[in-house]
């Protein structure tokens, strides 16, 4: 019934674009961004590593998967940034929050969907033929 209402091309479009985001949902949410140098107020890299990446698993991918209330990107680091960090030094947690804000993983959705609505705008607009 979707599919009549607004045309193959669309359609196909929307589904294989949905696809796709939730795919990368679940990749962002299963990869975390790795603390590639700690900070000088970092007293256990090691210990801040381990926790970064269980705080990673246990609050961003859990926003991000909810089965009931799955959140947005932006949504979900909101929720993350008020979690307890363990031995993630303030450092670290202020270093690693700048990388996710500058978007890197998050915007390649959206970029992905600006490509996606072009694509379909370049199929299904013509315009007409001056010499005609």
């Amino acid at each position: 019934q979707h599919q009549e209402l607004i045309g193959n091309d669309v359609f196909t479009t929307l589904v294989y674009v949905q696809v796709a985001l939730e795919e990368h949902q679940r990749i962002v949410a299963a990869e975390e961004p790795k603390i590639l140098m700690h900070t000088s107020d970092c007293q256990d890299p090691i210990g801040c590593n381990e926790d970064w990446h269980a705080i990673w698993w246990n609050g961003m991918a859990r926003f991000l998967l909810d089965g009931r209330n799955p959140q947005p990107y932006h949504e979900a680091v909101k929720c993350f940034k008020d979690l307890q960090f363990g031995r993630v030094s303030g450092g670290c947690k202020e270093l690693m929050f700048k990388i996710i804000e500058q978007g890197t993983a998050f915007n390649h959705a959206d970029q992905f969907v600006d490509e996606a609505c072009n694509r379909l705008v370049e199929k299904l607009i013509f315009e007409p033929s001056l010499s005609a």
